[in-house]
């Protein structure tokens, strides 16, 4: 998990969430906030960045509702200025959106274990998702009691990879990771998250590889998660454990649809295939309304009964995810299935 001191919760509701993530404290949209009150209002006066969402909401696409609706961040302190473009506003009343771009990253440590580049979006996010942070400790302990079962190190392969922290924690782990994005900005920005936690290679290319003392190998590639779990199933590849954060709705590196309630049980079908017989685990999350951790649970089930029987070496666990505030109230933040099994 992150330390107090390298992320914090501060307060929620009202539809928004106020969080610091190292030096700098977010003023940002949250739609799972919108039942809750504010705990503590008067704390909401520190922030040093607040983003405000584009007023014209019937010009806001299908596909960018689906991951944000766009909109500038205003620096509101010295140290905000420092890191988010001020911006103008007055084009706003005439339909114009003015998108904002971070003046300059800053790095976001996790545990001991790496570091994340964070930077301003038009659409809110920074480049972490910190309700996966105990997901990230999840996969290093699979990661390391796999390797110490079979004796190897594990394949994990990581789709929907966003900006990496799923495969740093893998490969801090010593696994051999392939983690793709259909984006290939995001993935650029995980392998600079790469280099600035292990010092790997940041190269151009698509494929990347390199093994450094003490960590795993990383396998960057841009490409359709469908598309190339297919191609892995017909070239008979294996992996010990399989990673899925599908967004609700999305679009493959050429212009493919995804859509979660229509693709993800097929695809991950497909992905209990890829498994090795020894070791293995799918974990699983999510963040559509509709799929509840029951219900991913349940799908996830039906996936992996197609490889493995239900016994006493398959184990299942399903859960909300979320955050716990300054306060002690806890933020909804999507829904994990984890589904391990443990060889002889």
């Amino acid at each position: 998990m992150f330390t107090r001191e390298q992320y914090e919760l501060i307060d929620f509701g009202n539809g928004r969430r106020l969080e610091r993530m190292g030096a700098l404290v977010l003023d940002r949209p949250c739609p799972s906030a919108k039942d809750f009150r504010r705990v503590f209002p008067n704390l909401w006066r520190n922030a040093d960045v607040r983003f405000l969402e584009h007023p014209i909401k019937e010009r806001v696409s299908d596909a960018c509702r689906a991951i944000g609706t766009r909109g500038i961040w205003e620096p509101l302190t010295p140290i905000g200025e420092r890191y988010f473009v001020p911006q103008n506003n007055d084009d706003l009343s005439h339909g114009q959106l003015q998108e904002t771009t971070s003046s300059r990253s800053w790095f976001l440590p996790f545990s001991d274990k790496f570091v994340l580049e964070l930077k301003g979006s038009p659409f809110g996010h920074v480049g972490v998702f910190p309700e996966q942070s105990e997901n990230w400790d999840r996969i290093d302990e699979l990661c390391r009691e796999g390797e110490r079962r079979i004796g190897r190190p594990l394949r994990i392969l990581n789709l929907f990879g966003y900006t990496g922290g799923s495969a740093l924690a893998a490969a801090a782990a010593n696994a051999e990771v392939t983690h793709l994005d259909a984006a290939r900005n995001i993935v650029a920005q995980a392998k600079r998250n790469a280099v600035a936690s292990f010092g790997m290679d940041d190269n151009s290319d698509d494929v990347v590889e390199e093994r450094l003392g003490g960590y795993g190998t990383i396998r960057w590639i841009v490409d359709d998660a469908v598309k190339f779990v297919k191609r892995e199933e017909k070239r008979g590849s294996k992996y010990h454990g399989v990673i899925l954060d599908p967004p609700s709705y999305g679009h493959g590196a050429r212009g493919e649809v995804w859509r979660f309630s229509r693709d993800l049980e097929p695809l991950l079908e497909r992905c209990a295939n890829l498994l090795n017989d020894d070791f293995n685990f799918i974990l699983l999350t999510g963040h559509t309304p509709g799929f509840e951790y029951p219900r991913l649970g349940r799908i996830l089930r039906q996936a992996y009964s197609t490889r493995f029987n239900h016994d006493a070496r398959t184990r299942y666990l399903v859960k909300p995810l979320g955050i716990t505030s300054r306060g002690g109230a806890v933020l909804p933040a999507g829904d994990m299935a984890l589904a391990t099994f443990r060889g002889e």
